[in-house]
C-alpha cells in the first residue's frame, strides 16, 4: 500500500502537491501582515489590501517557508471604468507566519476594459542553480467587449534572496485568446498556449529556460445549411530561448507582456 501510494505522489506534477492555506488564507495573510515592522512596505493610500482575494502556499522547495501573494485595490471609477490595483508578494515563515521578504508590484493589479480575474502562485520546479529555486506569479485577466474577446494569463518568476525578493523574469504572456467575430457565428480567434522548461543547471550561473509556443488558428463560418461551423490550424511549434543575464532573464518583444 505505501509503495503505490508513493508511486502515485510521484506521477502527479508538482504544482498538485504544493498544499494551499484552504479556508484559512484570509486569517493567515492578516496574522502575516500584522507581523509586518511599520515602513516594510510603502504606504498604500487610498488602496485597501485584501486578504480575501489572496493567495496562499506553502512552497514545496522549502516547506518551512509560506508563499502569499495579496491585492491591494483601490475603488472603481464612477462609470466602473478603472480601478487602481498594485499587488503584495510575502515569504512567511510557515509556523510564525512572521514575514522574511515582502515586496510590492505597482500596477499589478489595475482594472480597466481588461480587468484582473485572479491570481495564483506557480510552485513548479523552477531549479535555476544548485542553491537557488524560483517561484511563480501568475495574473488571469480579461477583456469586456464581446465582439473582441480577450483574455491572458501572465507569468512573472522570483527568487528568495535571503531577506529579499527579487524578480529575475519580466511578465511572460503563457495563454492568450483574441480574435473577433459577429456575436453569432462568423470570426476569426487567436489561441496562443506556451509552456516555460528549466534545462539542468551549469556548474556556475543560471540555468537556460526555454518556453515552448503553440499557436491555433479557429476560424468560425456559416455552412450552406446555415449551420455554424469552425476551422482549425495549428501553426508549427515555436520554441523561444532564454539565457541569463548575470540573475535575470532578459525576453523577446514575443512573449512579454505589453500592457
Amino acid at each position: 500500500m505505501r509503495i503505490a501510494l508513493l508511486l502515485f505522489l510521484l506521477a502527479l506534477p508538482v504544482t498538485a502537491l504544493a498544499q494551499d492555506c484552504g479556508a484559512d488564507s484570509a486569517t493567515r495573510i492578516r496574522q502575516a501582515y500584522a507581523q509586518l515592522p511599520a515602513g516594510t512596505l510603502p504606504e498604500h493610500g487610498q488602496m485597501r489590501i485584501d486578504a480575501t482575494q489572496g493567495v496562499c502556499r506553502v512552497w514545496p522547495a522549502d516547506t518551512s517557508l509560506t508563499l502569499m501573494a495579496v491585492p491591494l485595490l483601490g475603488e472603481w471609477q464612477e462609470d466602473g471604468s478603472y480601478r487602481d490595483g498594485d499587488l503584495d508578494l510575502l515569504v512567511v515563515d510557515t509556523t510564525t507566519l512572521r514575514p522574511r521578504a515582502t515586496v510590492r508590484l505597482p500596477g499589478a493589479m489595475s482594472s480597466d476594459a481588461v480587468r484582473i480575474e485572479g491570481v495564483s502562485l506557480d510552485t513548479a520546479r523552477y531549479r535555476l542553480s544548485a542553491d537557488v529555486r524560483a517561484f511563480g506569479v501568475r495574473i488571469s485577466r480579461s477583456g469586456s467587449s464581446q465582439p473582441n474577446p480577450f483574455s491572458d494569463t501572465r507569468l512573472q518568476l522570483f527568487v528568495l534572496d535571503k531577506d529579499r525578493l527579487t524578480p529575475v523574469t519580466g511578465q511572460i504572456v503563457m495563454n492568450l485568446f483574441s480574435g473577433e467575430w459577429d456575436t453569432r457565428c462568423t470570426g476569426e480567434f487567436n489561441d496562443v498556449e506556451r509552456t516555460l522548461e528549466v534545462e539542468p543547471p551549469p556548474a556556475q550561473g543560471f540555468a537556460t529556460l526555454r518556453v515552448r509556443e503553440r499557436i491555433t488558428g479557429i476560424i468560425n463560418r456559416e455552412d450552406a445549411a446555415g449551420q455554424c461551423v469552425e476551422d482549425r490550424h495549428t501553426l508549427p511549434v515555436k520554441h523561444y530561448t532564454l539565457q541569463p543575464k548575470g540573475r535575470s532573464y532578459p525576453l523577446p518583444e514575443a512573449i512579454t507582456a505589453s500592457f
